[in-house]
């Protein structure tokens, strides 16, 4: 198995693939700003895996998200 799947192996049935939280990403978006501002945003999220982040971005703004991973295991 090489290392790339080996990586996919161990994350793949995780919630994230990465370290944080919900409540993580929350607190980065208040301390941020963004949640503040009053115009449309628009985010790229690189490397989102299965996109836990994304989908609390997308709760919490008013946003045009596009969120991609170079796995396709975590979609």
């Amino acid at each position: 198995m090489d290392e790339l799947a080996l990586l996919v192996s161990l994350h793949r049935d995780n919630k994230r693939q990465g370290p944080g939280s919900d409540e993580h990403t929350r607190l980065a978006l208040q301390l941020s700003g963004l949640t503040e501002r009053s115009n449309r945003l628009r985010i790229a999220d690189i490397g989102c895996g299965t996109g836990a982040s994304t989908l609390v971005l997308a709760s919490e703004l008013d946003a045009d998200i596009t969120a991609v991973d170079l796995f396709p295991e975590y979609s």
